[in-house]
């Protein structure tokens, strides 16, 4: 049976291994998210199946991309114009909890701590693969309707600068991003 629970430290260890499995990996990856967990902001849930984890979904206030774009978190500041904004990042199920269910309810639970929050946008980040495929945009709109859209090619090409590395195009990442501000309503 799978349950949910909010992030606690005891499963970051997994977490990060699993982000840097199947999302970005690099040092620069795992000191970020240590980092995130320790604000007072920060807001996470899990999925286990007995204590495996098989899934999360996890983020903090404010804008917080993959690593820093000036230009564009200014321009999302300005269009946002003052309303309380989040950055979920990593959403992941393993391939063998898909299509269960599992990313829906971490969706379900991550808006309603949201709403408890007076959160109004959801910024999300959606990795764009070099097939031109954004994977994460349908279940990601279960926190809301998309006010804001901004396709980034080559969003992730500065990333070898941070130590990051895709797990599609590895130190010289190509793959663009759909940034989009998500409203958040009951």
């Amino acid at each position: 049976m799978i349950t949910y629970s909010r992030v606690e430290e005891k499963d970051l260890e997994q977490i990060i291994a699993l982000y840097q499995t199947h999302l970005n990996s690099g040092q620069y990856i795992a000191d970020e998210m240590m980092g995130e967990f320790k604000k007072k902001d920060y807001l996470g849930f899990t999925a286990k199946d007995d204590d495996e984890l098989v899934g999360f979904f996890m983020g903090q206030d404010d804008i917080a991309f993959t690593y820093p774009h000036p230009e564009l978190e200014d321009e999302i500041r300005q269009f946002a114009g003052g309303r309380k904004l989040y950055t979920p990042d990593g959403l992941l199920v393993l391939e063998a909890y898909r299509g269960k269910g599992v990313a829906g309810e971490l969706i379900r639970q991550m808006k309603r701590a949201l709403l408890e929050r007076e959160i109004e946008l959801a910024l999300v980040e959606l990795w764009i693969y070099p097939d031109g495929s954004v994977p994460a945009q349908k279940p990601l709109r279960g926190l809301g309707e998309a006010v804001y859209q901004n396709t980034v090619a080559g969003f992730y090409s500065g990333a070898m600068q941070y130590g990051i590395k895709c797990p599609i195009c590895g130190e010289n990442c190509t793959c663009g991003a759909l940034i989009e501000l998500l409203e958040i309503k009951e």
